[in-house]
């Protein structure tokens, strides 16, 4: 589905746009990421909180949550700026955020890069959209057929993803869910200093207006739900990142209503 997207969608005289464009999440999650750290020291968070108040607040469900948004509010236009985001966040959270939550548990300090997080940044959907671009910028065009069958399969990938968000929702536990300062402060940093950041740099960036909109939503999205695995995985505070990514899925319904409309008041 991705490599026919992207193959679709995204054309060579778009690669100026890909090339500078990228570095933009990559600098808006790390802009995030450090606000996120200095939050967490000035709160002083208790043992156990730390590194998953901070990958909180800096990363996002870019891809089973908001691949789908993104589809519905831009059209397949909008895939290979949602995948830009995609390969940021993903990286950013397989090695500082796995490190950050490694600390705070007994199992031992991560290092930042190691074959274990490459391999988990080397995803089939960044495969998928490096073969995309590859075969974009190589001018290679696949036969109509193998398009045609990539095409009535990736039809199927927001539905899914559609019912993944709706068994998500349901599997809320909401007498778990208790509300308190340090929840509250990860989710004003995930739904306003993250896409904040965004909307900072593209004032001195320039950027196609789909893709700063892409952009803007892709950092306004819930914690990515593998941030509980980690806390799971490290014996840190899994039950509070439960708690943080149960109520950002639900708070997304309200949030993306509202980032549409500030995306419209951009110029």
């Amino acid at each position: 589905d991705l490599v026919h997207n992207v193959v679709k969608t995204f054309s060579h005289d778009d690669r100026v746009h890909l090339i500078y464009g990228s570095a933009v999440p990559a600098v808006s999650i790390a802009l995030t990421c450090l606000i996120g750290h200095l939050m967490s020291k000035f709160m002083k968070k208790p043992e156990g909180r730390k590194g998953v108040f901070t990958v909180g607040v800096y990363s996002s469900n870019t891809i089973f949550i908001g691949l789908p948004i993104n589809i519905a509010l831009f059209g397949e236009a909008a895939i290979p700026y949602v995948l830009l985001y995609f390969f940021a966040n993903t990286t950013f959270f397989w090695t500082l955020g796995n490190y950050l939550i490694s600390r705070d548990g007994d199992r031992g300090q991560e290092k930042v890069f190691s074959k274990s997080t490459l391999k988990r940044i080397v995803s089939p959907p960044l495969l998928a959209f490096a073969l995309g671009v590859s075969l974009v910028m190589l001018g290679i065009r696949l036969p109509k057929f193998l398009m045609d069958t990539a095409g009535y399969i990736g039809a199927m990938t927001t539905p899914l993803a559609i019912l993944f968000i709706g068994i998500t929702l349901a599997g809320v536990k909401f007498r778990q869910i208790k509300i308190d300062r340090d929840v509250l402060m990860l989710l004003f940093g995930r739904f306003v200093v993250s896409p904040a950041t965004i909307i900072l740099i593209t004032r001195f960036v320039e950027l196609p207006p789909l893709m700063t909109r892409v952009f803007i939503v892709q950092a306004s999205l819930p914690v990515v739900t593998s941030a509980v695995v980690l806390a799971a995985y490290y014996r840190t505070d899994s039950q509070y990142a439960s708690v943080v990514v149960s109520l950002s899925t639900l708070l997304t319904l309200i949030v993306i209503p509202l980032v549409m409309v500030l995306t419209s008041l951009l110029p």
